[in-house]
């Protein structure tokens, strides 16, 4: 066999492994149903293993041309392969993590089934981060290897390192282990609304990181937030509420005092007989006092569930029984008043509405 000019046979070579590493994954992908786990890893493998290949058969053909004592570097076969081998791994498992992030909703389910929606996402979470962490330790360790670096020197840089930062980089070792801690006592996952009150931050995490986590805010800004706040602050995970409470303040005129006891009594009937409310909870409706226009009355339950948007559809439901009841029995809300107070040559005005809204927290009638 005639050698071809400048030893052409390693690049040529090189590229035939390339294409067919990517015919063969690409056909294997293809047979698996699209939008599958094993589809999606296959086809996204291709371009990192062929295109290894095809650089490892070119850089060992340039190194073979270079004088050996201007550059060390493994020239023989099993060597090369070796290096083919390393670059092809590391490089196929970042595509991965990138194939997972992307989909991470529909492999989470494929891959993690007999868990809770919760859970799904933060093994899943776990799995990218290992992945990536993999792939980054395996390419530094080929590297130190080409390099003659022992392993034993990351020990001994390890005490070095640990010293310098001790001292120089606190914030940096404090958020990395606040990070490692909220993977271990799982606070809070992916998808839920924490609140930091201390910090008035609030918002659904969207992405829990080594050193900062990111959360979306109601107005949907993105907030990074350094995690040893985590760990030495308050935090409240609005998500895990197993019940919302529903509170609602209402009046009615004073020429209905006689009537409050029948309305108070059929609005209990009315919370003892609605699906939706818990009724292992504290439910209650009750005449509360004599306010400046109207004689105050208030209604105080828990939804059955602890999503927000039904505790809301309960709310409303609740308000408009409220006047329906109000009104079968001849009463009446008052609308707002304005009174003129007079106090010498200062003439003021004050404006009551006695249908007070909601009971709020952080700005919402279903808490």
């Amino acid at each position: 066999m005639t050698p071809l000019p400048f030893n052409l046979q390693v690049p040529i070579a090189g590229l035939v492994l390339a294409i067919v590493s990517w015919l063969l994954l690409d056909t294997f992908g293809r047979r698996f149903r699209s939008g599958s786990l094993r589809r999606g890893l296959l086809l996204s493998s291709r371009q990192s293993i062929s295109l290894s290949c095809a650089l490892v058969g070119v850089i060992c053909w340039l190194l073979d041309l270079l004088d050996p004592s201007l550059i060390q570097f493994p020239r023989d076969g099993v060597k090369a392969f070796g290096i083919l081998v390393v670059i092809g791994l590391s490089w196929t498992l970042l595509s991965w993590k990138k194939e997972l992030k992307q989909n991470q909703d529909s492999y989470a389910t494929q891959m993690l089934q007999g868990f809770g929606e919760k859970d799904r996402l933060f093994l899943f979470d776990v799995v990218q981060k290992t992945i990536g962490i993999a792939a980054m330790l395996i390419l530094c360790l080929e590297v130190m290897h080409l390099m003659g670096i022992s392993p034993a020197v990351l020990v001994t840089a390890g005490g070095v390192g640990a010293v310098a930062l001790g001292f120089g980089a606190k914030g940096i070792v404090s958020n990395s282990l606040s990070g490692l801690s909220l993977y271990i006592n799982r606070p809070f996952v992916v998808s839920d609304f924490i609140d930091i009150p201390s910090e008035n931050l609030s918002g659904n995490v969207e992405h829990i990181g080594w050193f900062y986590t990111k959360l979306r805010s109601s107005d949907r800004q993105p907030v990074y937030i350094p995690n040893n706040i985590f760990t030495s602050k308050p935090v409240v995970n609005i998500a895990d509420i197993d019940n919302r409470r529903i509170w609602i303040e209402f009046g009615v005129n004073y020429g209905d005092r006689r009537k409050i006891e029948s309305i108070v009594s059929d609005l209990q009937q009315v919370l003892v007989n609605h699906s939706d409310v818990d009724q292992s909870k504290k439910m209650a409706v009750n005449f509360t006092g004599y306010g400046d226009s109207s004689l105050n009355l208030r209604l105080v339950c828990y939804s059955s569930s602890g999503n927000l948007s039904d505790a809301w559809a309960l709310q409303q439901r609740l308000l408009l029984k409220i006047g329906d009841v109000v009104e079968v029995h001849g009463a009446g809300m008052p609308f707002p008043t304005r009174t003129l107070i007079h106090s010498g040559s200062n003439q003021k005005k004050q404006t009551m509405n006695p249908l007070i809204g909601i009971n709020q927290e952080s700005g919402e009638g279903a808490t």
